[in-house]
């Protein structure tokens, strides 16, 4: 649901999108893509579309999309390159943070976005609009246990690390990551449980110089992601 929603998914994967459902009688110009794709078109009132999205924050416009893919594991590391790097969300209970901690996974170049089904938020229709249409690009691995898919994802190569205030964090700024990664998000009350923290291989913190020494879990993905595709750059 949402426009910006639809429209990024209309951009990158409009094959997707099986029908359009809208309380507008006038033109707009996402209705106007939309036809050129020759995606159908159903204008309904506005209870009816609150109803079929379950929330009152559709901005009018509502996508029906073919059913998703979720991969497994090790379904996902079978095809993943050689430098694969995936974002884990460990008790993200806000549909919005998960749907922007999404949103920050498509737009710096995350390879996957992992989460256990059990402990969290799952893909709602507000934590997908919430995503821009990015939870209709990335790869997404659903999972019922964290800790299994850690132990598995250890076996195909990859480290994993969390993101920590601990004294034996690394800063962001000094990091360097491993070809294959799994970082580990929590929340901000919840943080990530023990039994991940004792998996991880190594932690990572992200230096502030501000009075308020902490950041929605969000933002803090968005930084840390953000200074990884930084430090990247610099060494090509």
């Amino acid at each position: 649901m949402g426009a910006h929603a639809i429209d990024e998914l209309l951009r990158y994967a409009p094959d997707k999108i099986l029908h359009i459902y809208t309380v507008r009688s006038k033109q707009s110009d996402l209705l106007t893509a939309c036809e050129k794709k020759r995606i159908p078109i159903t204008y309904v009132s506005a209870d009816q579309l609150t109803k079929m999205a379950g929330s009152d924050s559709h901005q009018s416009f509502l996508a029906h999309i073919k059913p998703r893919h979720y991969f497994d594991v090790s379904e996902f590391v079978e095809q993943a390159e050689e430098t694969s790097f995936v974002l884990m969300l460990d008790q993200i209970f806000d549909p919005q943070n998960f749907g922007a901690l999404i949103r920050s996974a498509e737009c710096f170049g995350a390879s996957a976005v992992a989460w256990s089904k059990n402990r969290g938020a799952d893909l709602t229709p507000s934590a997908a609009k919430t995503s821009c249409g990015a939870s209709e690009l990335i790869p997404l691995i659903r999972i019922s246990n964290l800790a299994t898919a850690v132990d598995q994802f250890k076996d195909a190569g990859y480290e994993i690390v969390a993101a920590l205030l601990d004294d034996k964090a690394t800063s962001a700024y000094k990091f360097t990551y491993a070809p294959k990664t799994v970082l580990i998000m929590g929340s901000e009350g919840e943080g990530i449980q023990p039994l991940l923290r004792k998996k991880a291989d190594r932690a990572i913190y992200l230096p502030m110089a501000g009075k308020i020494q902490s950041l929605n879990v969000a933002q803090a993905a968005s930084a840390l992601l953000a200074l990884k595709v930084c430090m990247e750059n610099r060494k090509r």
